[in-house]
């Protein structure tokens, strides 16, 4: 697969450290390309989310790649953690792709891809029921629990906000409707990496139109830090962000 919606809240993004030698970063790589090299290092129940689809299985996660292969550059941003990686590349075109990935004893054990939706992908079919996501009246546009991720250092928590805070916000620059003030965005995993912070998101953007509609992306985004008078900030321009395409909806079913 050549292309992927994304966006960049800021200039060009110096690449992190690539920690070399990481096997289950190898593990990763062969994978995205479908090498049946990757298997010994993949759960038997591993699950891919990618390009609108969703697989059950080293087996199926394998075909997927082998058919839609995704080359990571030497270029790519890459944080690693005991229990995560998560990398965010460019494309010849500009646009960015993004993986995070869960380890389990060195072992991907869950992977989640940002880039575009494959044609064709469609969701199993489902019940629509309705939903009203302010019951609580609470209007959190970020929502989460610091507490759910244990890999991110103290004091991380707000910057994780912010980052998920700046995704909705770069989905004003796309060639879409405006997203409607009730759209929200949620942490599905965030770790740091030392001074660096990664983060993915599970989006649901509702448009302005009435009766309302919305759909769901994935996001990651990451941040790494500059110094600046010996004090560590978060830096606009060392922000990157990627997102996906839409996640096509399940088609109703009726009783």
């Amino acid at each position: 697969m050549n292309g992927a919606t994304a966006a960049a809240t800021a200039a060009a993004t110096p690449a992190a450290t690539t920690v070399a030698g990481t096997d289950a970063w190898a593990v990763l790589q062969q994978l995205l390309c479908g090498q049946a090299a990757a298997a010994e290092g993949l759960a038997n129940a591993l699950r891919v989310d990618a390009y609108g689809l969703t697989t059950f299985g080293r087996t199926d996660a394998l075909d997927l790649f082998a058919r839609c292969p995704l080359a990571i550059s030497s270029d790519a941003q890459v944080l690693v953690s005991p229990q995560a990686i998560a990398v965010i590349d460019d494309m010849a075109d500009g646009r960015s792709v993004a993986a995070f990935v869960d380890l389990v004893d060195g072992v991907v054990a869950r992977l989640w891809v940002v880039a575009a939706t494959e044609k064709g992908a469609t969701a199993e079919p489902a019940v629509a029921v309705a939903r009203d996501d302010f019951m609580s009246q609470l209007r959190q546009h970020c929502q989460g629990d610091p507490t759910d991720h244990p890999g991110l250092q103290a004091g991380a928590w707000p910057g994780i906000v912010e980052l998920g805070l700046a995704t909705l916000g770069a989905l004003v620059a796309l060639p879409m409707p405006p997203a409607a003030s009730s759209s929200q965005v949620w942490v599905m995993r965030a770790f740091s990496s030392g001074p660096s912070v990664a983060a993915l998101y599970w989006m649901r953007v509702h448009a302005t139109t009435l009766p309302r509609t919305a759909h769901h992306r994935l996001a990651l985004a990451v941040n790494h830090p500059f110094e600046d008078g010996g004090h560590r900030q978060a830096a606009p321009a060392h922000r990157r962000l990627a997102l996906s395409d839409p996640w096509s909806e399940p088609a109703p079913v009726s009783f």
